[in-house]
């Protein structure tokens, strides 16, 4: 019987073509919510009549509150998807930021904004731990860096759908809406993609098939085997190779823009929004076409070489580069175009080789406590990028954060480079075997 193929990638047993479509489905709503409130939520708090003063800081704390969410409960979710299946959870976590979308815009306190953010937030844990989760289980162990690559690509084209929800408002304030309710309608329709989604995740997704050992286990001792994971080098370093490339992301999506646009209006004399579109915007396209580009190429390499090794070339070239933007004085020259499309391939290289790793490496029976833990560093990467960062960007200079990652990134290149010949597959990753296909899909 010949294996399943999907695009030039071999499926795990059981698993057929229209689950994996679903999922990439699924995969292009998750990433799109990303970035979607960091977008939105500019407008949404002038129209409430927040003062500006107070929304910057409110912005921060929203955030952070965020991140400790995801901090917290990835690893709980994870646990959750290994005794009751990914479906569920993945359902769980659309829904619930669906539902958090929804009731956004309707806030008429910081209380109640609060409390609407914490529902999004807890949608995220589950839906974000899911993304990485369902691919690990879907894909062969021979094509699990090229299948991480097409999710990494998939992940690249949901970024442009926040841009695209921060034009509406605008569009229905131009038909006659107040600008309340445009940003209402706004919020809906990025409601309307979570519920498209949870309907995908629950009809596409392949069926959970119990399995005793994660079935009768108690939570907390789950947790402390997923944790336990750690002790395992290739596990251990994917950990490491999670925190230093959500922060990868989180630096450059946080500040990049952000120093084009006061270089611009501090500089050159332009206003704000002039900045926005001449410098920032063609800049931010230069490295999220690097990373479209990355995310194949990476997933390919990690196919062809041990994956400890595809985690130390691209931690070493994400090293270089970030390291490089201390070099950088003007950063509208035209050199820094080329530096932004390599730190596109970079970043997206490092969250390619760290997924692939952490599937090869963690245990069919624990993989979603396994990658619960996994998001969790990246989720304390993100926190590091943004809130760190930041204060190195205002109290520094603009160059800081990118060269506080680059300096992580060369620790985690170093400990590749010690445990690489120390990473040993698992049994179950040697030959393809039916135990690790629908048993946690």
């Amino acid at each position: 019987m010949h294996p399943t193929r999907f695009l030039g990638i071999t499926l795990s047993d059981g698993i057929k073509r229209r689950h994996m479509f679903a999922y990439l489905l699924a995969a292009l709503i998750s990433s799109g919510y990303a970035g979607a409130l960091a977008v939105l939520q500019p407008g949404l708090l002038a129209v409430m009549d927040i003062p500006l003063a107070s929304q910057g800081s409110l912005t921060g704390l929203l955030a952070a509150l965020q991140e400790v969410i995801l901090i917290a409960m990835m690893p709980l979710f994870g646990v959750m998807a290994d005794r009751s299946g990914r479906r569920m959870v993945y359902a769980i976590g659309l829904g619930l930021t669906a539902l958090g979308f929804f009731l956004y815009p309707y806030a008429n306190s910081i209380g109640e904004l609060i409390a609407y953010r914490l529902i999004v937030a807890f949608g995220g844990a589950a839906m974000i731990g899911m993304m990485v989760t369902v691919i690990a289980d879907y894909a062969s162990e021979a094509d699990r860096g090229k299948a991480n690559g097409l999710q990494g690509f998939i992940a690249t084209i949901g970024a442009f759908i926040p841009p695209i929800l921060g034009f509406m408002p605008g569009v229905f304030a131009k038909q006659g809406m107040t600008e309340l309710a445009a940003q209402q309608m706004t919020f809906a329709i990025g409601g309307a993609m979570g519920v498209v989604g949870t309907v995908i995740v629950l009809i596409g997704l392949a069926p959970h098939v119990k399995r005793p050992s994660a079935e009768h286990e108690p939570v907390m001792q789950m947790l402390k085997n997923g944790l336990a994971a750690a002790k395992d080098h290739g596990v251990a370093l994917s950990y490491g190779a999670a925190f230093i490339s959500r922060g990868d992301l989180a630096v450059t999506g946080a500040f990049m823009g952000l120093w084009l646009v006061q270089f611009g209006t501090q500089n050159l004399g332009m206003a704000p929004s002039q900045a926005m579109q001449e410098l920032a915007v063609p800049r931010v396209l230069t490295t999220v076409s690097g990373a479209m580009v990355g995310a194949l190429l990476m997933g390919f390499i990690s196919d062809r070489i041990r994956r400890g090794t595809a985690v130390m070339l691209a931690s070493g070239l994400a090293a270089a580069v970030y390291l490089s933007v201390s070099f950088v004085d003007d950063p509208t020259a035209p050199w820094v175009f080329a530096l932004l499309g390599v730190m596109g391939v970079a970043e997206i290289s490092a969250f390619v080789s760290s997924q692939a790793l952490v599937g090869q490496q963690a245990p069919a029976a624990r993989r979603g406590a396994v990658i619960g833990f996994f998001g969790t560093a990246g989720a304390i990467g993100i926190l590091v990028g943004t809130a760190g960062g930041g204060w190195l960007f205002g109290a520094i200079s603009p160059a800081a954060p990118f060269v506080l990652f680059g300096a992580l990134n060369a620790v985690v290149f170093i400990w590749a480079i010690v445990v690489n010949n120390k990473i040993e597959k698992p049994a179950s990753a040697l030959p393809e075997n039916a135990t690790c296909a629908t048993a946690t899909s």
